[in-house]
């Protein structure tokens, strides 16, 4: 049951809706392309002005990238929540696929749409206005509370280990809230507790000596990586997956997973392998995934008309156990022993897997009061199957954290038309108001 302060906090956000909208509407209208340079120290500025408004003192904090953005509000409390977000978002190309202009936010049948206004900037701000409405009404958190934005979440987060290793008291704290979620839409709240990590690289052909194509070789190799049945038949790949625990078998085989609400928002009529029920859940936890992003060729031959070389840019999204290190490794042995030695790996960008637990005191906060705001429980997984930098954060630190946000599986983030449910950013600032409270009493 909602308490009264929280009540009158609700209150005060209901009656400024239209403020916290126009601000999420500004935030929108400054482009943060991170992958073109675009906007990045505009939009830093902006937060550092925001996050100094509500009492944390922004400041810059320069890595050798787009600079992170940091504040506390320090109210000598027992805990400390971090507010960990990304500022950057990807291109908005293709232009001629939005309705509307990707930087002019328009308001239509109760969405936003815009460039990052569900990936993320609806969920940073719904936090920092829940911040806001709490202090107005009632004066002191009852926590601390640290800011953390990144401007390069969308390009792999290559300095956020620096700022972690630089800073380690700017991170340090006893939860960490992170990014944005999901949800159904007239579903429940997603709440994830870890992600899958990613691994990406290309393999390269360069003018075969010994075989006309170089295309078709890229694809003899692709046919030794996996099957039709979708199981990777790299050599040794699997051998240090780490097993569901007691605890987690328990939770996932216990757990509901809306099969139906799944396919409709990935428009599939079946699973992989017509998997259902507990099946399925096991091989989202422990089964990593080989994705083929794109083949391309360089140079056409003038005399043949074919490639002179060629390339397949890939990715693998990974389970707990699995180094990106040994992964290639495994690749390289794998290839080399079906006969393509000649095919190079260059290695790209990557991040790790983490499992986490819905037991700890911040992940009981969140879910403790998500049917209050949402009408109801929230659908709690162990792991989300997309990846970002959680992993190397919680090995770095300790620190708990929570993934959950404004997104929906209407929200298109990454593609064109883009948009936030306006409901959704609203009730995920009185979600936050419930977590501030929780968080500084569970035990």
């Amino acid at each position: 049951m909602v308490n009264e302060d929280a009540k009158k906090v609700w209150a005060y956000i209901d009656e400024h809706e239209e403020e916290y909208i126009d601000l999420l509407k500004k935030y929108c209208a400054q482009p943060s392309v991170s992958a073109q340079n675009w906007g990045m120290r505009e939009m830093a500025e902006m937060i550092r002005q925001t996050i100094t408004e509500l009492g944390g003192n922004g400041t810059l904090i320069e890595t050798g990238g787009n600079p992170f953005v940091y504040g506390m509000i320090d109210n000598g409390a027992e805990r400390t929540l971090t507010l960990y977000n990304h500022y950057d978002v990807v291109p908005p190309e293709p232009y001629e696929q939005w309705n509307t202009p990707p930087f002019e936010p328009t308001i239509i049948d109760g969405r936003l749409y815009a460039r990052g206004s569900s990936d993320n900037k609806g969920s940073l701000l719904s936090r920092y206005i829940a911040v806001d409405a709490y202090q107005k009404v009632l004066g002191k958190l009852p926590i601390n509370i640290k800011f953390v934005a990144e401007g390069e979440e969308e390009i792999g987060s290559p300095h956020l280990m620096d700022f972690i290793r630089d800073n380690p008291e700017k991170i340090q704290s006893d939860g960490i809230i992170w990014e944005g979620g999901s949800k159904v839409v007239n579903g429940p709240l997603v709440v994830h507790m870890g992600v899958k990590g990613v691994t990406t690289f290309e393999i390269v052909c360069k003018e075969p000596k010994n075989h006309s194509n170089p295309v078709w070789r890229l694809i003899w190799a692709l046919n030794s990586m996996k099957n039709a049945d979708d199981y990777i038949t790299v050599d040794h790949f699997d051998d240090s997956i780490a097993p569901l625990t007691e605890y987690e078998r328990n939770f996932v085989l216990n757990n509901d997973y809306d099969e139906e609400a799944m396919k409709k928002m990935n428009g599939i009529d079946h699973f992989v392998r017509d998997l259902t029920g507990n099946a399925l859940k096991e091989k989202l936890y422990t089964e990593p995934s080989m994705n083929i992003q794109g083949l391309y060729f360089r140079e056409i031959d003038p005399v043949t008309g074919m490639p002179k070389s060629a390339a397949v840019k890939m990715d693998i999204r990974t389970v707990p156990n699995q180094e990106p290190e040994e992964l290639m490794r495994q690749l390289r042995n794998h290839l080399d022993a079906h006969g393509f030695e000649d095919l190079e790996i260059i290695e790209g960008h990557s991040t790790l897997p983490y499992r986490g637990k819905p037991d700890s005191l911040l992940a009981k906060a969140v879910i403790k009061d998500v049917a209050e705001v949402y009408g109801m429980p929230a659908d709690v997984h162990l792991m989300i199957p997309g990846s970002c930098g959680m992993a190397r954060v919680v090995k770095a630190t300790g620190i708990p954290i929570v993934h959950y946000g404004c997104m929906d599986d209407a929200s298109r983030a990454h593609a064109p038309n883009e948009s936030v449910d306006l409901d959704h950013y609203i009730k995920g600032a009185k979600l936050s108001v419930l977590v501030f409270q929780n968080f500084a009493t569970m035990d």
